[in-house]
C-alpha cells in the first residue's frame, strides 16, 4: 500500500523563535503554513510575520502565511458561541483555496508545517478543521512541545476514550448519588420522617433532593454522597451558591404547595458510602445561610 504523504502541525503560545525553528528542523520541515493573525511580540507564536519569515528564510524554511484561509472565520460560518462550523467552513472559497495550495506544494516536495495559536491540539483549528479534512490524503502529525508526534488518529482516539472515561464517571456518580438518597430515605423513614418529595426539580441547578416532614415542620433535605472523605467530608461541598438555589427552590416549592404557614429547615445528609452495608451517616439539622453551626447533627453507622 502506498505511503501518505506527512503533513505536520505545531502550536504553542509559549516557545521562542529559535526554539520554533529547532524543532521544525528536527523534522526537516522546510515550508511553514501560518493560520495566526499579524502579531508582534519576543515569543515565535507572537513574533510579528516579517520577522518571522525572516528568521525562517535565514534557516532555509519558506513561510506562508495563510490567516486569511485558515484563520479567519466570518459569522455565517460560526455557531452560537462564535466557534466555526466544520460543515460550513469547508465550503468557504478561501478555505479550499488554502487546501489546494497546500495539495501543490507537496506535490513539490515541500515537507510542510501548519502552525496556530493553540496549544492544545484537540482544541486547535489545525486538528478540527484541517486534519479532519486532510486526514484521509496526509498522515497528518501534530507535533508536540517535547518533539514527539501525534497522529490524527490518535489524538482522535484519545478524544473518545476521554469522553467514554467522563461518561462511566458520570454515570457513576448518577448511580452514587441515587444510593445516597435512597440510605438518606430510609434513615429519615427509620427516624419518624414522612418523606414528600425525591427530587423536586425546579430547574438545572435548583433542585431538592428531599422533602419531608416530622413534628409538623418541613425538612428539606440536600443528600451528599461520597465514596471517601480524602477529597473532604460530603457536606462541604454545599457552597453559598447552593445554598442559594435552594432557597430559591423552597420559596417556590411553598408557593405550589401553600406551605407558607409551617416552619421549616434546610438540611443536609453527608454519607460515605463503601457499600450498602457499610457506610457513615450524618443528618445536619438547621443549616445557615450564613456559614454558622446548625441546630443539631445525629450521626447513624451501618456496618457489615
Amino acid at each position: 500500500m502506498e505511503q501518505k504523504p506527512i503533513l505536520y502541525t505545531y502550536g504553542n503560545i509559549q516557545i521562542k523563535a529559535t526554539e520554533l525553528i529547532q524543532l521544525l528542523q528536527a523534522h526537516s520541515i522546510n515550508c511553514v503554513v501560518d493560520c495566526r493573525p499579524f502579531v508582534s511580540s519576543s515569543t515565535a507564536i507572537y513574533t510579528s510575520t516579517k520577522g518571522l519569515e525572516n528568521l525562517l528564510e535565514i534557516n532555509h524554511i519558506i513561510y506562508l502565511h495563510f490567516f486569511k484561509h485558515f484563520g479567519f472565520f466570518p459569522n455565517e460560518v460560526r455557531n452560537k458561541r462564535g466557534e466555526p462550523v466544520y460543515k460550513k467552513v469547508i465550503q468557504t472559497e478561501s478555505f479550499l483555496q488554502g487546501i489546494e495550495r497546500i495539495n501543490i506544494d507537496i506535490e513539490k516536495g515541500y515537507n510542510i508545517c501548519i502552525i496556530d495559536e493553540q496549544a492544545e491540539t484537540h482544541k486547535s483549528k489545525r486538528f478540527t478543521l484541517i486534519g479532519k479534512y486532510l486526514k484521509e490524503k496526509y498522515h497528518i502529525l501534530h507535533i508536540q512541545s517535547k518533539g514527539n508526534c501525534y497522529s490524527q488518529e490518535q489524538v482522535e482516539e484519545k478524544i473518545e476514550k476521554n469522553k467514554t472515561i467522563r461518561k462511566q464517571k458520570a454515570n457513576e456518580a448518577q448511580l452514587l448519588g441515587q444510593t445516597g438518597e435512597e440510605l438518606a430515605a430510609l434513615y429519615l423513614t427509620h427516624n419518624g420522617y414522612q418523606i414528600l418529595d425525591h427530587n423536586w426539580n425546579l430547574h438545572r441547578g435548583c433542585e431538592l433532593d428531599l422533602v419531608a416532614v416530622k413534628d409538623n415542620k418541613l425538612h428539606f433535605i440536600e443528600v451528599k454522597t461520597r465514596t471517601s472523605d480524602k477529597y473532604g467530608e460530603p457536606q462541604t461541598a454545599i457552597n453559598y451558591k447552593k445554598m442559594r438555589n435552594i432557597s430559591k427552590a423552597i420559596r417556590t416549592y411553598q408557593y405550589r404547595r401553600n406551605l407558607f404557614n409551617i416552619e421549616y429547615f434546610v438540611d443536609s445528609i453527608a454519607i460515605i458510602y463503601r457499600s450498602d452495608n457499610d457506610y457513615d451517616l450524618k443528618h445536619f439539622i438547621g443549616i445557615r445561610m450564613d456559614g454558622g453551626a446548625c441546630y443539631d447533627v445525629h450521626t447513624f453507622n451501618q456496618r457489615p
